[in-house]
C-alpha cells in the first residue's frame, strides 16, 4: 500500500495545482492583474483553460510512464479517461496497480 501512495503523490500534487486554477483564480486574478485593458482581461481569463489542458497532458504522460514502469495493461483506457477527467484516469491506474499487487501476494 505504501508503494501505491508513493506513486500517487505526484498525481495528488498535480490535481492540487489544477484545483488552484479553478474557483480561486476568479478571485486572485483581480489582485494580480490590471483589468482595465480588455486585451489583458481576455488573456487572464484564458489562463485557467490553458492550465487545465496542460495538466491533462501532464497526467497522461505520467500515466504512460507509470504504466510502463509497473508493466500494466489498459494504458489506452486510462489515458482516454484522463483526457476527459484526470482523476478518473488516476483511479483506473490505482485500481490496476492494486490488482497487480494483490496477485503478487497470492503467488
Amino acid at each position: 500500500m505504501s508503494k501505491l501512495l508513493k506513486v500517487l503523490n505526484k498525481y495528488i500534487i498535480v490535481l492540487i495545482v489544477l484545483a488552484l486554477f479553478g474557483m480561486p483564480w476568479i478571485y486572485v486574478r483581480h489582485l494580480m492583474f490590471d483589468m482595465t485593458n480588455h486585451e489583458t482581461f481576455n488573456l487572464v481569463d484564458s489562463i485557467p483553460g490553458y492550465v487545465n489542458y496542460l495538466i491533462r497532458l501532464i497526467v497522461i504522460v505520467l500515466l504512460i510512464i507509470d504504466f510502463r514502469k509497473e508493466k500494466l495493461k489498459h494504458v489506452v483506457l486510462a489515458c482516454v479517461a484522463a483526457l476527459f477527467y484526470p482523476l478518473l484516469g488516476i483511479v483506473v491506474f490505482a485500481l490496476l496497480m492494486l490488482e497487480k499487487e494483490k496477485e503478487r501476494v497470492r503467488v
